[in-house]
């Protein structure tokens, strides 16, 4: 997303004109950064963590995370200033929004696909935040239920578990190696969720309680059928709904934010929702339109949860780049 395409203006709609703009926007706004030291945990001379490329006091202690950049950059539109606030695009994927949400200070992290991608975030800004955080996933997912109508966010408030391929069942006569393995449920901060609900209840979106699944590919370990590859996932989906009848969908990264708040020595809060805009029983696909207006609708709510949720203390430091932006 990174790269600007030429387009003939002649040809290009008002809207692609807009998002041309955006996208040459965020490029301005790429860095890399310095020469790294400490291979254990690097960062350069300035602090800046190696992925996300970004150092003390520009991150805030509440983060949302989104998979789409372009989502992140949506909802960064609903912050107080959104033509002020710190905006830093890093060489591995990463955008960062950093500003405030009825005058608090918060982050918005495009994050990218995979728990290995939300690994990186929640480590690195761990790294140089300071006091208790709390983080929220805001993605979209596939629903298991036919139930669930498309366009429904799906609160992970029975948590989620993790769906992995095991490699050693593939090529192997070992019928004993089952080749996905389901991990036990990981909670999410129950206060958190269900103040996200009502927020969004009030914003006339559908919600459903869930437990998460999330999955380590979007392919083999999600259950579809790719007759390429012998992926031998015909029963994963209806093996896992028997295991855990509470699922409600598959996604890839927001067990790992319950696991990271979970293992984070009592320092992070989280939850995770995601936006059903596929439907696996069915095959049905949610329409652009309706995505981009439940992406700001949500955005809204899990902003406005974040910026009302309590924490003990939070960063307050000459160096922070939201202190021009408090209104005090």
């Amino acid at each position: 997303f990174f790269t600007c395409h030429l387009v003939r203006p002649t040809t290009m709609s008002d809207e692609n004109q807009k998002e041309n703009v955006e996208q040459r926007d965020v490029v301005a706004h790429l860095h890399k950064t310095g020469t790294l030291s400490n291979a254990n945990f690097p960062k350069d001379a300035e602090g800046r963590v190696y992925h996300l490329g970004v150092k003390r006091g520009e991150v805030a202690n509440r983060i949302l995370s989104v998979g789409d950049p372009k989502r992140a950059q949506t909802i960064s539109n609903l912050l107080d200033n959104p033509q002020t606030c710190f905006v830093r695009a890093s060489n591995r994927g990463f955008v960062i929004y950093t500003g405030t949400y009825h005058n608090v200070p918060l982050s918005i992290i495009a994050t990218g696909m995979g728990f290995p991608m939300m690994d990186f975030v929640v480590r690195e800004t761990r790294a140089i935040v300071d006091g208790p955080m709390v983080m929220m996933r805001l993605g979209t997912c596939g629903a298991l239920k036919e139930s669930i109508t498309l366009g429904t966010v799906l609160i992970a408030s029975k948590g989620a578990v993790l769906v992995t391929r095991d490699p050693d069942a593939f090529g192997s006569e070992d019928s004993t190696v089952l080749p996905y393995r389901f991990s036990r449920p990981i909670g999410a901060d129950q206060g958190l969720s269900d103040e996200l609900a009502k927020k969004l209840q009030s914003a006339g979106v559908m919600t459903a309680d869930v437990m998460n699944a999330t999955a380590d590919t979007f392919y083999a370990s999600q259950g579809r059928k790719d007759d390429n590859f012998g992926d031998r996932n015909d029963s994963l989906i209806s093996n896992l709904m028997g295991q855990y009848p509470d699922i409600g969908c598959l996604e890839m990264e927001s067990f790992h934010l319950l696991d990271m708040a979970r293992c984070s020595r009592g320092t992070i809060s989280a939850t995770a929702c995601a936006i059903a805009i596929a439907q696996r029983t069915t095959n049905a696909f949610l329409d652009n339109d309706n995505i981009r207006r439940l992406e700001k609708l949500a955005g809204e709510a899990a902003l406005a949860t974040l910026a009302e949720h309590p924490l003990s203390s939070t960063m307050q430091t000459d160096e922070c780049v939201w202190n021009e932006m408090v209104k005090h």
